[in-house]
């Protein structure tokens, strides 16, 4: 797991992907290190892609937390994407993993028989991506 620090006011959402190597790290050190550092930034959204199980994100103020009894793929990763660049204007953040929760679920109930995507949050408001005007003057 790679941690990747940048001034973090110049952001307004925070997304981590817990994908790891049980080899290198056990669940519960990763899931400790990662609460630790998103605890750190208690008034920006986040958005935590994790096992299921980890219940102490849930904990964490302005979180996102979406969980996921498998690992995560490619195929969950390219269809959050589609989503995303086609929704970010029309939907909220919590809409579009939403929707994407109900297009991995139609996918998936031919091999799980249930839904294996939960979210849970702790936002004070409805985050939406805003598209920023460039500043093309010399």
């Amino acid at each position: 797991m790679i941690f990747l620090f940048f001034p973090i006011e110049k952001f307004t959402c925070v997304a981590v992907f817990i994908i790891s190597n049980v080899e290198l790290y056990s669940e519960a050190v990763l899931e400790e290190c990662v609460v630790e550092k998103l605890a750190l930034i208690p008034d920006h959204t986040k958005i935590v892609f994790s096992p299921y199980g980890w219940k102490s994100v849930d904990k964490i103020p302005e979180t996102l937390h979406v969980s996921h009894y498998s690992h995560w793929a490619l195929p969950f990763f390219t269809r959050m994407i589609e989503i995303f660049n086609k929704r970010w204007q029309t939907l909220d953040l919590i809409s579009m993993i939403q929707e994407l929760q109900r297009a991995t679920f139609k996918d998936e109930i031919r091999m799980y028989f249930g839904n294996t995507i939960f979210i849970k949050d702790s936002l004070s408001t409805l985050p939406t991506f805003q598209k920023k005007e460039e500043d093309h003057s010399s």
